[in-house]
């Protein structure tokens, strides 16, 4: 299968925001190719989009368990987020109401602080606005617990520098996929 090909059927198994997100950081020419094997994939009558009930109830399942990034420290989260956005950082505290939240505020500057406060602010009205319809970009809110999960589990474990941006790597991979 072509590396076009593979990026279509990953892309394809994505909500659709997040699958718009991705298609707009890829050149032009990337994106029509990647459009027309979407579009192949859709009319051979392929469902597109993550199950969101069954997004939902591994949510629950996953929540019943021992969740590392629930349990972290203030200061470990620091460490996870300290080189992310702002507005990365206000979105991934939305997601839940975490017990380390106001200790990881108290640790920022305090422009950054208000910068993450306004951000997960946002992030929180957006979600409560889309209430009534199912999760916003379920995916994309599964692979930022997944790297932060991954980010914490590799700075308890130091091994050398970290990189960077919780987004570099899925980036990567659907560029190498288009080449």
């Amino acid at each position: 299968m072509s590396g076009h090909r593979r990026a279509a059927v990953a892309l394809h198994g994505l909500a659709g925001e997040d699958r718009a997100l991705i298609l707009a950081e890829l050149p032009a020419a990337e994106q029509a190719a990647l459009r027309g094997y979407l579009r192949e994939l859709d009319e051979l009558g392929f469902e597109s989009g993550p199950d969101v009930a069954a997004l939902a109830s591994a949510g629950a399942t996953a929540a019943g368990r021992h969740d590392p990034l629930e349990a972290a420290s203030p200061e470990a989260m620091l460490a996870v987020f300290e080189h992310e956005p702002a507005a990365l950082v206000g979105q991934f505290l939305a997601l839940r109401d975490w017990r380390w939240r106001d200790g990881l505020l108290a640790l920022l500057p305090a422009a950054r602080r208000e910068q993450v406060r306004a951000a997960a602010s946002a992030a929180a009205s957006a979600a409560a606005s889309a209430a009534g319809s199912a999760s916003p970009a379920p995916a994309r809110q599964r692979f930022l617990l997944d790297a932060a999960a991954q980010r914490l589990a590799d700075s308890a474990a130091p091994r050398g520098p970290v990189a960077p941006g919780l987004l570099s790597p899925l980036l990567r991979l659907v560029k190498t996929w288009t080449r």
